[in-house]
């Protein structure tokens, strides 16, 4: 990720005066990269911001959110001080307050929460505007196939809401993705990965 060049697409927007690229981590384990400009225009705001970066940058180098400020903390060398950067208010993107009115919306909805670093999520909510990526999307797959739910990486990436997943999960359900053990009268042979193992721990 080249932070200067996910600067240089905010900078490209009209409403841009000056623009700040970083990767946070305030949840631990969470990275986010985090778009903080100075706005010289009412209308820039978190949404604009990302459509327009996302026009010439691949998605994984769209900022998760984008903060517009009065203006930037600076050094004593009148250089731009990361380090005091306000955290973003990532409860502050949420589109809705409609909670999971399902079970399965629960489940979903809790999981978005847990890997996200949010207190809850509304079924309305897209999980990639709340800062989520391919990383976080696997450790969602990984927590709700631990509770018994399967999903795909495509279902996720297509409908990144709550309500828009429950149709997916609730068809793995109906259709079990995995394929079930079956029983062999006769041992298979071991592969030669198997048998170097095998005599590695004989020897």
């Amino acid at each position: 990720i080249e932070l200067g060049e996910i600067e240089a697409a905010l900078a490209g927007h009209p409403g841009v005066a000056q623009s700040v690229a970083m990767v946070r981590e305030d949840q631990p384990g969470v990275k986010r990269i985090v778009g903080y400009v100075v706005a010289n225009s009412d209308e820039v705001d978190n949404t604009a911001l990302r459509a327009h970066v996302s026009e010439f940058l691949p998605d994984y180098m769209v900022p998760a959110v984008c903060v517009v400020l009065d203006s930037f903390p600076l050094t004593a060398n009148k250089k731009v001080d990361r380090r005091k950067l306000p955290a973003p208010d990532m409860s502050a993107l949420m589109t809705g307050s409609v909670a999971p009115r399902t079970p399965t919306e629960h489940m979903i909805a809790e999981a978005f929460a847990e890997i996200l670093g949010l207190d809850a999520v509304g079924v309305f909510d897209d999980f990639f505007h709340l800062g989520g990526d391919s990383i976080l999307a696997t450790q969602v797959i990984a927590r709700l196939r631990a509770v018994g739910l399967e999903l795909s990486f495509r279902a996720l990436f297509e409908n990144p809401t709550v309500a828009g997943l429950q149709p997916s999960v609730m068809a793995s359900i109906d259709t079990p993705a995995r394929v079930p053990v079956v029983a062999r009268d006769t041992a298979l042979p071991l592969s030669f990965a198997q048998q170097r193992m095998w005599f590695a721990a004989e020897f």
